[in-house]
């Protein structure tokens, strides 16, 4: 099998800057499209994995883009400094990169009080070999999972209404509508306190599409809601095409913020 990725990053019609930043692999990114293509069965992936990760950087364009790119750049950095260990210990070594990040980041943005209100939230995954997947996040930037025709979320939000939507409570329209609904409970920066949720190994098989978001492609109110993000991953086509259209279309239909996506698919071999 192989891996494919293709993510992009757009400022939108409206903000003049990006404060958002993608991982893919060891490169970190908020502009053009980066693509990556991965023999699943490489000693590569055996060794190192796949780390990608979306960043949305919030208090300001000098403080917010300086967060999600010093946190993705340091992620990124410790979690390939050495092999990766056995499937069972994993997610012990993803939060030992996440730590590491965050005191990295909070050193960063410490040196300045200028940068002092600048964080980011967090939103990623881990593929390893054979066939496991981690996901961790914070914030309100989302991990989403397609397969067998259908999208679901993989993270809750870290706000007042993301478990009652992810339960089922709250529509995404109404948890729009409560006031403060969207208040962050979680980010990072140069404040204590900031936690990274990881989840607990799962398995990805083929066929899967994992989508990574920051909130300006599908948030509270914004950009795209569930249905139409389904809609178009079910047309399938070149994984480049579909983050740009995903782009777009979150443009198109509300823009009123920075927009990022990463999107993750596993194929078999003969697939063009």
């Amino acid at each position: 099998m192989r891996i494919r990725v293709s993510a992009c990053s757009s400022r939108g019609p409206v903000r003049p800057d990006n404060q958002d930043h993608y991982c893919v692999g060891p490169f970190v990114e908020n502009g053009p499209s980066t693509g990556l293509l991965l023999d699943a069965s490489s000693a590569f992936f055996a060794h190192q994995g796949l780390l990608v990760a979306v960043a949305d950087g919030m208090g300001g364009y000098e403080g917010g883009a300086l967060a999600s790119q010093v946190l993705l750049e340091a992620l990124s950095a410790h979690f390939y400094a050495t092999p990766l260990p056995g499937p069972e210990a994993l997610g012990q070594r993803l939060a030992s990169s996440l730590e590491a990040a965050r005191r990295t980041l909070a050193h960063a943005l410490g040196r300045d009080a200028a940068l002092a209100d600048g964080g980011t939230t967090l939103a990623g995954a881990v593929l390893a070999a054979p066939d496991c997947l981690v996901i961790f996040h914070a914030g309100d930037s989302r991990v989403l999972r397609f397969s067998a025709g259908f999208l679901r979320a993989l993270t809750v939000d870290h706000t007042p209404v993301g478990p009652d939507v992810a339960s089922g409570r709250l529509t995404e329209e109404q948890a729009a509508q409560v006031p403060g609904g969207d208040r962050l409970l979680r980010s990072l920066g140069a404040r204590p306190g900031g936690e990274v949720e990881v989840g607990e190994p799962m398995t990805w098989e083929s066929g899967d599409v994992l989508l990574l978001t920051s909130d300006g492609l599908h948030g509270l109110g914004r950009g795209l809601g569930r249905r139409a993000l389904q809609e178009r991953l079910r047309e399938g086509g070149d994984l480049d095409r579909t983050v740009q259209d995903l782009l777009a279309l979150a443009a198109e239909a509300d823009g009123s913020d920075n927009a990022t996506a990463v999107l993750v698919r596993i194929e078999h071999e003969e697939e063009p």
